[in-house]
């Protein structure tokens, strides 16, 4: 393992720890009903910040990682793309904002929004310098530093700011102040750049660039969309919050498998590109198998003592989360799937298919939440994720099918689920103290692979591969060095 994977792996450790230490911080300080507000704000921020700090930083990094063409010329090109689509969605984001607070149903939502716009082009320079530049220059010492200074400096303001009384507000500049020190110190980072003459084309930045923005911006909207609509629909006073907690706890595997997806995308196109169908239907098999391997018996559980789990992380306050959160732990762990698969098709050359089964799923999750949210509150806005998760992966199960002639070994799926639905058994009728939960965790964890092992589903080789695997595998490749 290289240093540089391991500084990676630290910072998004941090990242995420700082993540959820924040939701479940504010959760308990505002209560449900201003934590709602948080969510709804964060997840707007979110969308937006997604068309600037995606495609277009993968694609400057991917260029200068290429070496085809001179340092300064491809930071002058992909920072003239990165300013104009700044000041385009910056603009859009903050005029609109009005707009988007009555189309949510609660204008009260505008100076919080005009807020969180302010952000916006912190964030996009950020991205720009750290996930374009110094990634690209393989500078991923840096590039770990800024991001862990950014993780931890976001924690301290959003808990100090609220703490302090400046409640939601505090929480949007907390994420402010984390922008803007994490860009200063990926700029100081990356130093001066000698200046030369050639230049480097623009079109090939927009290129790449846009299909990964736009396939990432409806990806997020597919997780997004419930909550903003349980907020347009105004189900209850505090059901934003309650819906708040359980996207954020149901989102856990996705965080964890889409490194998985990261590492796919490279791997499928050299071997596509090399004329391998043998390695290329390898890759999608072992993908696949490992993470159904890890992400069926996480949903299940999760499903199961979603009641416990919820007191544990949030409070008891937030006891009406549970329902919701059983049904939408299997809506993302489908959206899961379907987002692993999606970089298979994208990996073989096509993400006009991504993208265009995602913006279909975004329309059918569109259309569900407005069928659902209105009459079933909460349960319906979870059912609709659902069910547009689970016809999103069926979809792209199916095309990856019929394009490679392979997926995963039907006999693997049986017993994956035979053991799965053992554990789920057991931790629906257990009924423990949500503090004994984590013990629970690691016996079925336990229980569920020695099943495995025994049904000669799960070996030594196995737990090497897994070693390498968790956490985000794609940083272990780019650290070696």
């Amino acid at each position: 393992m290289g240093r540089g994977t391991l500084y990676l792996m630290l910072a998004h450790a941090v990242y995420l720890a700082s993540s959820y230490a924040i939701h479940f911080g504010l959760g308990r300080y505002l209560g449900p009903e201003a934590y709602g507000t948080y969510g709804v704000v964060l997840a707007l921020m979110t969308t937006v910040n997604l068309f600037l700090t995606t495609g277009f930083p993968q694609a400057a990094s991917m260029h200068i990682a290429a070496g085809n063409a001179t340092l300064s010329s491809v930071i002058r090109s992909s920072r003239r793309v990165q300013t104009l689509f700044t000041a385009i969605v910056f603009g859009l984001y903050l005029g609109l904002s009005g707009h988007i607070a009555r189309l949510l149903g609660d204008a009260e939502l505008t100076p919080y929004i005009r807020l969180s716009a302010a952000a916006v082009p912190f964030y996009a320079l950020y991205a720009i310098y750290s996930d374009g530049y110094l990634n690209g220059l393989r500078e991923f010492g840096k590039q770990s530093k800024a991001m862990a200074f950014s993780s931890i400096a976001r924690l301290l303001a959003v808990l100090t700011l609220v703490a302090l009384g400046f409640g939601v507000r505090g929480a949007i500049l907390g994420y402010l102040a984390a922008a803007v020190i994490g860009w200063t110190l990926a700029w100081w980072y990356l130093g001066p750049i000698q200046r030369d003459l050639p230049s480097f084309g623009v079109g090939k930045i927009l290129r790449f660039g846009v299909p990964a923005t736009l396939f990432s911006a409806m990806v997020y909207l597919l997780m997004s969309v419930d909550l903003f609509a349980v907020k347009a629909f105004n189900v209850g006073e505090a059901d934003t919050g309650y819906y708040t907690a359980a996207a954020t706890v149901a989102k856990v595997p996705y965080f964890i498998f889409g490194a998985l997806a990261s590492t796919l995308l490279p791997s499928i196109s050299r071997a596509i590109s090399g004329g391998d169908a043998e390695l290329t239907g390898h890759y999608i098999r072992q993908s696949m198998r490992y993470m159904l391997l890890l992400l069926t018996p996480t949903v299940l559980i999760i499903s199961a003592t979603s009641g416990g789990l919820i007191s544990l992380v949030y409070s008891a306050d937030y006891a009406e989360t549970a329902r919701p959160l059983e049904i939408l732990a299997f809506g993302l762990a489908c959206l899961t799937v379907f987002f692993v698969l999606a970089h298979v098709v994208m990996g073989s050359g096509r993400p006009h298919v991504a993208f265009g089964l995602a913006a279909a799923m975004v329309a059918i999750d569109i259309v569900m939440n407005v069928l659902l949210v209105p009459r079933y509150g909460l349960t319906g806005a979870a059912w609709a994720t659902t069910v547009t998760g689970l016809t999103g992966m069926i979809a792209a199960s199916v095309y990856v099918l019929a394009r490679f002639k392979t997926l995963v070994r039907s006999l693997c799926l049986l017993r994956i689920g035979l053991a799965a639905a053992a554990v789920y058994l057991i931790a629906s009728y257990a009924s423990l103290s949500p503090c004994i939960l984590p013990l629970l965790y690691a016996g079925l964890f336990i229980l569920y692979f020695g099943m495995l092992a025994v049904m000669r589903e799960f070996d030594d080789n196995d737990v090497e591969t897994l070693k390498r695997m968790i956490p985000l595998v794609r940083f272990r490749r780019m650290g070696e060095q």
